[in-house]
């Protein structure tokens, strides 16, 4: 059997689309990196393939990058998720927007395990593709779909330059403790106290029917007002029609004891609204106008 032999191809479709974009200025979109087992046995892909043998998965692009390698080398970064696998990776491909396959690459067996095995289950992918103008080819990489490995995570625990800028601003002991025994904000457990007799205190006042009237008491205090109104009408009313009566009395007398024989008054006032006097003087208990 021959050595295996590995690598990438751009395929007869990622060629053309390439060369048209060249030529018309314009740029290949490559969103989305495909995974598959290559049908259960290794192979060498062929630039006619338009999909790949038999594929697993396919994702958004996580992350792009010139290689170091080579100018002309672009490395295209996907991460497989840890709920994705049980299954070999023999193969691996690129598509654009309109879901061409621009390049496709044979791989080492690598075996795509499922978190519940008990394994780290994703797995970072990076797929190399050598192209002699790489400007023609523009990459679309969503940032939430973009997963950080075990070992980022642990490079990134481990790096001593990891948030500097907040360990440089971190706050002096010194600093915390003039805070924290700081009685102007916040208050110690006497002044605490305080404040919850004060709160209890002002709960039972609220609450205190002897205090504070209920809404039946308001009521009746409405109504009592009401009929003592009605009262003060009705001995207005009372008043007016006794000194009337006073008044006749007063004009028999004058005619029996005075040698009145005629009445003066012929006309008496309740009070002097809308009257002008003229002349006399206006006896307000008789309720007349005395000449």
């Amino acid at each position: 059997m021959s050595e295996k032999t590995f690598g990438t191809i751009v395929t007869n479709k990622g060629i053309e689309l390439i060369t048209s974009a060249t030529l018309e200025e314009k740029k290949v979109n490559i969103i989305e990196l495909g995974v598959g087992d290559g049908g259960g046995a290794y192979y060498q892909p062929t630039p006619s393939m338009t999909e790949l043998k038999h594929e697993n998965w396919r994702g958004a692009v996580g992350n792009v990058s010139i290689s170091e390698q080579s100018p002309n080398m672009i490395d295209i970064v996907a991460v497989v998720p840890s709920d994705v696998g049980g299954w070999t990776i023999r193969e691996m491909a690129i598509f654009d927007n309109l879901g061409n396959m621009i390049a496709i690459c044979n791989t080492p067996d690598t075996e795509k395990v499922i978190i519940t095995s008990g394994a780290a289950g994703e797995i970072e992918l990076t797929m190399h593709i050598e192209v002699s103008n790489t400007e023609s080819i523009t990459f679309t990489v969503d940032p939430s779909v973009v997963t950080a490995t075990k070992k980022d995570l642990k490079e990134h625990n481990t790096s001593p330059s990891a948030h500097k800028n907040l360990f440089d601003n971190k706050a002096d002991v010194v600093d915390l403790n003039n805070h924290i025994n700081n009685t102007e904000i916040h208050v110690n457990a006497e002044t605490m106290g305080n404040y919850n007799t004060a709160i209890a205190g002002l709960i039972a006042h609220k609450e205190n029917e002897i205090r504070h009237v209920t809404a039946e008491d308001k009521a009746s205090w409405n109504t009592a007002a009401t009929v003592a109104a009605e009262a003060l009408n009705v001995a207005q009313q009372a008043s007016n029609k006794l000194n009337e009566a006073l008044s006749r009395l007063a004009q028999v007398e004058d005619g029996l004891y005075s040698n009145i024989t005629g009445n003066p008054f012929n006309i008496l006032f309740n009070n002097l609204e809308g009257v002008v006097i003229k002349k006399g003087v206006w006896n307000k208990e008789k309720q007349r106008i005395e000449c």
